[in-house]
């Protein structure tokens, strides 16, 4: 049995179990280059501009997505597929076949793989092939450092269910409240200047580095924790403009979240 292409495509779909689903579906000779990493230009094919045309309809910062790629990638060409010209590069999640070697974008690459791994049918190939999540954390230097994860997707069990399960294991709450403190420290000027205590999300939207957001709660607790220790002031426009920092001043336990969310830096 030879297994087609939109077979494959179809089964992918029904893996990753959310429509925020991108097919990073490039050939080698398709994929993009840059003349070197200081230069933002990048040099594409056809195929590569159709994939950012694609990938821009999902970068409103509305949800995660999940980017599939057909082949294992290059460093370089993992941070272009995720980083260039997207607006929420954090909330693209890159998922590739375990095999880094593995190239399911050529009918041969498919055909030789069918054989390798017994599949009969594209759902028990694409099982077979999947799954490694790579991603991006800050090292000492503030550098981009790329980690890599196996997942064990279960038989009942989609790709954005089981990243919703080890996203936490990646980046425990705690992990926020030291994003967050750090940032205070160093770009006071993202979370001043009248914003919403909300807004505090949006570097983990954007920055490749931070931790993933999963669940927003994360971001709103970090801040509360930062204003109770003394090292941020919110002020609440709901009880006349009332400034909460410190110890002595905390936000009270009964504020919800939401109310929470609203006052202003």
């Amino acid at each position: 049995m030879t297994i087609r292409r939109d077979e494959l495509l179809t089964a992918l779909g029904r893996l990753a179990g959310t429509p925020r689903t991108l097919l990073y579906d490039l050939t080698e000779e398709q994929a993009p280059e840059r003349a070197s990493p200081s230069t933002p230009f990048v040099r594409g094919s056809e195929a590569w501009w159709r994939f950012v045309a694609r990938r821009r309809v999902l970068d409103d910062g509305e949800g995660l997505n999940l980017v599939i790629s057909l082949r294992g990638l290059r460093t370089d060409e993992r941070l272009l597929a995720i980083n260039w010209g997207t607006a929420f590069s954090n909330a693209f999640l890159l998922i590739e076949p375990a095999d880094p070697w593995l190239d399911l974008t050529t009918a041969e690459g498919l055909k030789e793989f069918e054989t390798q791994s017994g599949a009969t049918n594209a759902t028990d190939l694409v099982n077979a092939a999947y799954a490694e999540w790579n991603y991006w954390v800050l090292d000492e230097k503030g550098d981009l450092e790329t980690r890599s994860a196996v997942l064990s997707v279960r038989d009942d069990a989609s790709l954005a269910e089981t990243m919703m399960e080890r996203l936490p294991q990646a980046f425990p709450e705690a992990s926020f409240l030291s994003a967050l403190t750090l940032l205070h420290l160093k770009e006071i000027e993202l979370f001043t200047g009248g914003r919403e205590v909300m807004r505090a999300i949006v570097p983990f939207l954007t920055r490749l580095g931070l931790p993933v957001v999963y669940d927003a709660r994360h971001v709103v607790n970090g801040v509360r924790q930062l204003v109770n220790a003394g090292f941020a002031w919110v002020q609440d426009p709901e009880d006349n403009w009332r400034t909460y920092s410190g110890p002595s001043e905390p936000i009270p336990a009964e504020i919800t979240d939401e109310r929470f969310g609203r006052m202003v830096r």
